[in-house]
């Protein structure tokens, strides 16, 4: 992505929800941590450069209820993301990362349970793909960048 090129680092911030946070502070309250799935949306972000500037919006587009929705699964949920460039084009993605639904609180040990994810580009072809390593990493958390599923990490 040219639009990558000349950015050292990139800032990701959660927009804000009152919903979500009234939910969770309810649940807090009374000590009832299941409450708090009841407020979860879909979230959305803002990315910024080091120096400040607007790079991409990113929007989540998840299930709420369902086997795989953000209320029985979270924070595993199936989800995709839609990365939009707004210097660009406000409507237009530039990229799409689609999640399944993993088991994720174990070890990671099978497929089932390792965390993966496949980056596309604006037009739908895969650029990317994401997984877990088997264990997860250890005590050091990582995660193995490749072109596909199968190839050598980067």
């Amino acid at each position: 992505m040219e639009t990558l090129a000349d950015t050292e680092k990139l800032i990701v911030k959660q927009k804000f929800e009152a919903l979500e946070a009234l939910a969770n502070a309810a649940a807090n309250a009374l000590d009832m941590d299941a409450l708090g799935n009841l407020g979860e949306v879909a979230n959305k972000y803002d990315v910024h450069t080091d120096d400040g500037g607007d790079r991409f919006r990113v929007v989540e587009e998840s299930d709420y209820c369902g086997l795989t929705g953000r209320c029985c699964c979270n924070p595993n949920h199936e989800l995709k993301l839609h990365v939009y460039a707004p210097e660009i084009s406000p409507s237009d993605e530039v990229m799409i990362f689609d999640r399944p639904c993993k088991c994720g609180q174990c070890c990671a040990c099978c497929d089932i349970c390792r965390q993966e994810m496949v980056a596309y580009d604006g037009e739908g072809g895969q650029v990317g793909y994401i997984k877990q390593p088997f264990l997860g990493g250890g005590f050091a958390p990582k995660l193995e960048v490749m072109e596909r599923d199968g190839e050598e990490p980067y």
